[in-house]
């Protein structure tokens, strides 16, 4: 007869991927990026990905994952690579810089009842925090599911409520309504004669200028290690909040960075590495791969990769010292 524990660990590897809940996640060792515990990550659209720092296809979808992240995570996405091949910190840091890792990356980490068995991997879980997809890639259909997910987080960050009275203002944030027009809408309420209605006004208020401000904090806290990636999300934030005191301290913040040369400097030199990291996406697979130690791979993409080389070169020599030379840089060094 099957001891108790065998049975049980049977039970959990028949569990199809969908019984799989946020719950199950490890995180791991976060070597770079935001760390957030799994508390952290409640409420917030999250795609798992298994990676590798030897997985020619992870490191081609990464620099797709960075790009959905940076789009997209003042909204309330959240993405977190597991990196799966057992690498130093040290290499997990830097492959990941190379490729614009700039979400949660960690070591050790591990999906409790995940069955992909190939790299890469991904998960994708709903705001709830239940399983929405086995097998995530970035294309505009997954973008664009990712876009109606987020419609539950911009709800949520009104609170949990109970909402009766202010139902319809989380419906309407749900459908799209900017932040700041929610607030402009809510705040008079805070004086209404209904004690119930001025209750889940105030509620609402607070929470979401606590998320909002929240938002300014992450953003300032990478100013020194990622001052392009700080303004981008603080413009983000204006935009949400526009017309509301969050929006008008996030732009403030936003314009206080951009005054500064060494910023000014970063901002220019992450417009010419997006514009490089997209030539980069554009090469074309040899069976399906993209590996820059391949000849055939080299042979196909032969101008283009001249031209890729040249653009880093380029950006290397006229922005020494910023972040994305220091990407470029490695990038070279990759094809070379």
């Amino acid at each position: 007869m099957l001891k108790p524990f065998i049975l049980a660990l049977l039970a959990t590897l028949a569990l199809p991927a969908f019984a799989m809940t946020l719950k199950d996640l490890q995180p791991g060792k976060t070597i770079s990026g935001p760390k957030l515990t799994v508390d952290e990550m409640k409420g917030k659209v999250v795609i798992v990905m298994y990676w590798g720092t030897n997985c020619p296809p992870c490191l081609a979808e990464m620099p797709k994952l960075a790009a959905l992240f940076k789009k997209y995570e003042s909204e309330g996405l959240h993405i977190i690579g597991l990196e799966a091949q057992a690498s130093s910190d040290e290499v997990t840091k830097s492959t990941a810089s190379a490729r614009g890792g700039i979400y949660q990356i960690t070591t050790g980490g591990r999906l409790n009842g995940s069955t992909g068995n190939t790299l890469p991997h991904g998960y994708l879980f709903d705001a709830a925090g239940n399983m929405a997809e086995d097998g995530v890639h970035v294309t505009p259909a997954f973008e664009s599911k990712i876009k109606e997910m987020l419609k539950d987080v911009a709800g949520n960050a009104a609170g949990p409520g109970p909402y009766k009275k202010l139902a319809n203002i989380v419906s309407q944030l749900k459908a799209g309504m900017p932040i700041g027009t929610a607030l402009k809408t809510v705040a008079p309420k805070l004086q209404s004669k209904d004690a119930d209605e001025a209750a889940e006004a105030k509620m609402m208020v607070e929470s979401l200028r606590s998320s909002g401000t929240t938002s300014i904090d992450r953003a300032l806290a990478l100013k020194s290690e990622d001052p392009a990636n700080a303004v981008a999300k603080l413009d983000k934030v204006a935009l949400q909040y526009a017309g509301d005191e969050v929006g008008t301290k996030a732009k403030s913040e936003s314009d206080t960075l951009k005054k500064d040369p060494t910023v000014k400097k970063e901002l220019e030199a992450d417009a010419l590495w997006q514009k490089l990291q997209a030539m980069n996406d554009a090469l074309k697979p040899v069976r399906g791969v993209k590996n820059p130690k391949d000849e055939a791979f080299r042979k196909q993409n032969l101008p283009a990769l001249s031209a890729l080389i040249a653009g880093c070169t380029q950006l290397t020599t006229k922005y020494a010292g910023t972040k994305a030379a220091t990407e470029a840089q490695t990038l070279v060094d990759e094809y070379k």
